[in-house]
């Protein structure tokens, strides 16, 4: 172990503070270029114990949980370390996205307030205004008995000096709520023993070294954000180059150059990063890069794809970057977060009939057209002291090759859900007939080969047609190759049919072709409809029944930007709906 058994992640902070207290912890841009707000290791141990006093005098007591809905910025790191001095359960979540968004927000928000009974709630001036001034009657009984402040307020305030509660390996650290991608949020608990656990196994599968730095724009409110990024840092005693995700996404330039400046080690990306910064970053603005300090960017929190690796790879190896250091991987916030990382870019081509009628892996030459063949990006082996199984539908392990579902265990795994035992039992206690311990059922599909993991796909996703079982996220990859389809806009599902289950494709086109509907609808959209019939029908050898054609912003995604299948698929089944541009069937 890098440290102690009875350590936990508030006792490093606090050795961190006392051992190296001139360290910085946090570099926050707060323009995402050159204005810089530092913490060092002994602030943050300053302001942390300072937050967990406030929060004790207030009246909260160990256990109690405090919601934050802030930004990424440095307040955000204080206010969540501040919790975990004071043994309070943080719930990090997800902002409004803006004005026109604020009734609906409140409204989903309404579940995660009723489960977790926060004490506090901690937010923004502007969203704390909202709530205690702006709304609406039936809403405003939900923050009755609730304490709505702001980090600069607990900040400015004075507050005696109270001990703390003693925090243990054992106590539940914070809660983090699921993204709700595929069904309703829940509550995860996790301890301080499975997130040190984790990061143990993280520093060694990823090469931590003590010291370096990470780039990260991912939201803090995420487990990839939050468990890899920012405490991962902590662990291994390095610093945090942090941003917004809005700063990455409206110039991708930022994340690579806040790299070559602080000469970052690690970070951490889902797919989308690495094809928007293909898309974006100019071969011009390349020469500002310098990427050779990157030993391991985690690439994970949605399926990977082959052509995006390779693409990323091949465009930036002029910019010092090394072919190892993009490094698909699989977790999940049940497991804290890291499950498994590869080395670098590794696959297999499959034959994509076998997997997809067959459900098992037969290898093929990459020579083959596209249609014939799949690639499976290798997501590394198990951690130590940690078990990857696949299991099918009678509760067996199959065989090398085959397709199940994707079982884990380990001390990573977390305690449960928070007030959910029903979900709890179903979810963690699973049992694979031959092994004698619990598993935790991922609800993903993928395989083994030679002890490594490759995804297939979601279990409640699958589409399954005359047969076949066509992964939604491969036609979703595939079909902005059609230039006028927003790239990460699009939604494949299935419909029911008095033929049978058919193939559905709600698609996003881009604004700047809507600006004259009348021309749009008269000239563009056929076209469309038929490249897209044409890609899909060559690759997939089936053919969408139905595609729908949407206005920007209409598809559903969860607060890390993943696709909501289910919910996407019941809206968009409606004969209209918001931001529906036309409808095309049938497939020919």
């Amino acid at each position: 172990m890098f440290y102690e058994p009875h350590d936990t992640i508030v006792s490093v902070a606090q050795q961190r503070a006392e051992k190296h207290p001139d360290q910085n912890y946090i570099t926050f841009l707060e323009d995402g270029d050159d204005l810089e707000k530092k913490i060092s290791y002994r602030e943050l141990d300053q302001s942390a114990t300072h937050i967990a006093s406030w929060l004790t005098w207030k009246g909260l007591e160990k256990g109690d949980r405090v919601l934050l809905i802030l930004p990424n910025s440095a307040e955000f790191v204080q206010i969540f370390y501040g919790c975990l001095y004071g043994s309070y359960l943080a719930v990090p979540l997800s902002e409004p996205g803006g004005p026109k968004q604020m009734q609906a927000y409140f409204e989903n928000f309404i579940p995660t307030l009723e489960l977790s009974e926060p004490k506090i709630i901690i937010t923004t001036p502007l969203l704390a205004d909202m709530m205690k001034t702006q709304l609406p009657a039936e809403l405003k009984e939900l923050f009755v008995k609730v304490v709505i402040t702001t980090p600069e307020e607990i900040l400015a305030a004075e507050a005696p000096a109270i001990p703390l509660a003693t925090v243990t390996t054992s106590d539940i650290a914070f809660l983090q709520f699921t993204s709700g991608s595929t069904g309703r949020p829940k509550g995860i608990k996790l301890s301080h023993r499975n997130i040190m656990n984790n990061m143990e196994q993280a520093r060694v599968g990823g090469d931590w070294e003590e010291g370096k730095g990470t780039a990260l724009w991912l939201p803090l409110f995420h487990d990839f954000g939050l468990a890899a990024g920012l405490m991962g840092a902590m662990y291994n005693g390095g610093f945090v180059a942090l941003m917004t995700p809005a700063q990455f996404i409206i110039k991708p330039i930022r994340w690579l150059k806040a790299v070559t400046k602080y000469k970052c080690a690690y970070s951490y990306a889902p797919p989308f990063a690495f094809d928007i910064c293909l898309k974006k970053v100019t071969t011009e603005e390349k020469k500002e890069l310098d990427l050779s300090s990157l030993v391991a960017v985690v690439d994970g929190s949605e399926p990977v794809h082959y052509a995006g690796v390779k693409g990323f790879n091949d465009y930036f190896a002029d910019c010092g970057l090394s072919p190892t250091a993009i490094r698909p991987g699989f977790g999940m916030a049940e497991t804290v977060i890291m499950f498994s990382e590869s080395k670098g870019l590794d696959y297999l081509c499959v034959d994509r009939n076998i997997l997809e009628t067959e459900g098992r892996m037969v290898q093929v030459d990459e020579s083959l057209p596209e249609e014939e063949k799949k690639y499976l990006v290798n997501l590394g082996s198990h951690m130590d002291d940690h078990e990857i199984a696949i299991m099918d539908e009678r509760g067996q392990t199959t065989p090398e090759g085959i397709v199940g579902e994707v079982m884990i265990s380990g001390p990573s795994i977390c305690k449960g859900y928070y007030r959910n035992p029903e979900t709890t039992e179903k979810t963690f206690r699973c049992r694979i007939e031959g092994k004698d311990k619990d598993f935790l059922a991922t609800g993903d599909l993928g395989l083994l080969w030679k002890d490594h993991l490759y995804f297939t796909g979601r279990i409640k996703d699958v589409i399954i047609i005359r047969g076949k079982n066509i992964y939604p996220q491969d036609i979703e990859y595939v079909v902005p190759e059609v230039e006028e389809i927003r790239p990460g806009c699009v939604v494949a599902f299935s419909s029911e049919k008095a033929s049978g289950e058919s193939l559905v494709i709600a698609m996003e086109v881009k604004g700047e072709l809507l600006k004259d509907m009348e021309a749009f609808e008269k000239y563009i959209l056929n076209a469309i409809d038929m490249k897209v019939n044409r890609l899909i029908g060559q690759r997939f050898k089936v053919f969408p029944e139905e595609r729908l054609y949407l206005k920007p912003g209409t598809i559903a995604k969860t607060s890390s930007g993943k696709i909501k299948h289910a919910a996407n698929a019941r809206a968009f089944q409606q004969a209209d709906f918001k931001g529906l541009i036309a409808r095309r069937a049938p497939k020919s």
